[in-house]
């Protein structure tokens, strides 16, 4: 995914610098009640991201992404009103990769290419829920030259949460199953996210539903409609 990712980039001209040294975002952590870590990565970060000027901050996890932009303004703990400033900054340049392409990039949709069978999307609960963003990835699909046949409850958790998964396994595949059933409900061989945790779930519970579903990224199959364009 993340190699995708920095071919479109690459592909709409947009300079992408990635800093050494990255480390987790601190949703794992801060959902542990870890407060201590959570703060030295955010941290971490401000001062790794400082040593550069960017405009956007692009990321591919829709958990990562509504971490940075919701979560370490509001939970970070520092008293320093310039590390306060620089982290409410840095979280209003943080956009998800389809939401950039869209609105910053300027991708237009277009028509479902000959012979592409249609892609199903399931809104990741960080991407829809927490940072309203719904129509960029189905752009994206469209930009890709793929038919877009909704599943039922598209918004409907997978069951993925996490930690939760880990620690309710059991839960998580009930919920799961549901989401797998919807999946192969619509009859499509492609089902894309954009969370990889969603990924993650998502493939479990097909592989236990005996079904060979393609999980994928919507920032993937644009990648490689890419490929195919230049390779045409």
């Amino acid at each position: 995914i993340a190699h995708d990712l920095v071919k479109v980039l690459s592909h709409h001209k947009i300079d992408v610098i990635i800093p050494e040294n990255q480390g987790c975002c601190g949703i794992p952590a801060l959902a542990a009640g870890d407060r201590q870590t959570f703060d030295r990565l955010v941290a971490h970060h401000l001062a790794l991201f400082e040593q550069t000027r960017y405009d956007y901050l692009v990321t591919a996890c829709a958990t990562c992404t509504a971490t940075i932009h919701k979560l370490w303004p509001a939970l970070y703990r520092h008293e320093n009103v310039t590390m306060k400033t620089a982290v409410n900054d840095l979280a209003g340049k943080t956009m998800d990769i389809n939401q950039f392409l869209v609105e910053a990039a300027g991708l237009e949709s277009g028509g479902p290419l000959k012979g592409l069978d249609p892609v199903t999307y399931h809104d990741p609960c960080h991407l829809k829920k927490s940072l309203n963003v719904t129509s960029a990835p189905r752009q994206v699909i469209a930009a890709a030259g793929y038919p877009l046949m909704e599943m039922k409850d598209a918004d409907k958790c997978c069951g993925m949460g996490g930690s939760f998964n880990l620690s309710h396994y059991d839960l998580s595949s009930r919920i799961g199953a549901i989401k797998a059933e919807n999946i192969l409900n619509t009859g499509c061989s492609t089902i894309a996210t954009g969370c990889p945790a969603c990924i993650v779930q998502i493939s479990d519970m097909l592989s236990k539903a005996g079904s060979d579903i393609r999980v994928t990224h919507p920032i993937a199959l644009y990648a490689r409609s890419i490929e195919q364009n230049q390779a045409d």
